[in-house]
């Protein structure tokens, strides 16, 4: 995922792997039961330079003020880097599946879900919220109140869950012998627990793919579209936090193609 904004940092990426395990058990021809576990870990993202307010720190052309620690913890820092940011998820769900034959849907799935949430943060910015430079003033407003300010809007260092409350529904129309019309439909209500809101945040979202898929033989190749009511919440919390609170409370969409082998 990538984001661009107009103050500093002007450009985030965020990149993560996940591996995920689902244990089934059928009980019958159209009935089953799962447990999954999704484990995510996000590349640490490395940020030159951060705009408080109007102040801009860090090591960029736009950059006030540079500065650096002799502490340990900030060893791991380079010379050209103002702040890390590691992040990390795991999310447990109970299952139950049913496959029907009516027009609307061919298969319904019933979900509850636990997901736990890490970030961690450092920088030393948090040096200038005390001190001599905390004390001076910038376009009259306090260093430290500039800095200490922006700081309670970076992800909580505090782990904190959401508990989630699902329904899926899916369905195939087949338009010719290899060709199929899709749409998969995910509806989930969502409470956090231990979060600290910066403002407020949304209790549920509503998730819509559909487009078509083309099977031969082994191979399947979709090209589809999907429609997020409030962003990737409670689809990919790797990506939630109080920094990217705000673009939680707005539609996303994306254009997805795939390409799948079955053996």
């Amino acid at each position: 995922m990538n984001l661009v904004r107009p103050i500093e940092p002007k450009a985030l990426s965020l990149d993560a792997s996940s591996d995920l395990f689902e244990v089934f058990y059928i009980f019958s021809e159209n009935q089953s039961i799962s447990v999954s576990y999704k484990d995510q870990v996000a590349d640490t993202q490395k940020i030159q330079c951060y705009t408080f307010s109007s102040l801009t720190v860090g090591y960029c052309d736009d950059a006030v003020l540079s500065i650096s620690n002799s502490k340990t913890k900030y060893d791991r820092l380079d010379a050209d880097t103002l702040m890390m940011i590691d992040a990390a998820n795991q999310e447990y769900n109970i299952n139950y599946t049913r496959a029907v034959n009516n027009i609307f849907f061919d298969e319904y799935v019933f979900y509850i879900g636990l997901s736990e949430n890490s970030f961690d943060w450092l920088s030393p910015i948090e040096e200038l919220q005390v001190g001599f430079i905390a004390n001076l003033s910038y376009q009259g407003s306090r260093i430290g109140d500039l800095v200490s300010n922006e700081i309670k809007r970076l992800p909580q260092r505090t782990e904190f869950q959401l508990y989630k409350l699902g329904f899926n529904f899916y369905n195939n129309i087949n338009l010719t012998q290899k060709l199929k019309y899709f749409y998969d439909l995910d509806m989930v209500l969502i409470k956090t627990d231990n979060y600290q809101d910066y403002k407020s945040t949304p209790t549920n979202n509503i998730k819509l793919k559909t487009g078509f898929l083309y099977q031969i033989n082994d191979l399947n190749v979709s090209i589809a579209g999907s429609l997020y009511k409030n962003n990737l919440f409670g689809f990919e919390d790797i990506s939630f936090n109080q920094r990217s609170e705000h673009h939680f409370d707005s539609a996303f969409g994306s254009i997805d193609i795939s390409l799948k082998y079955i053996f």
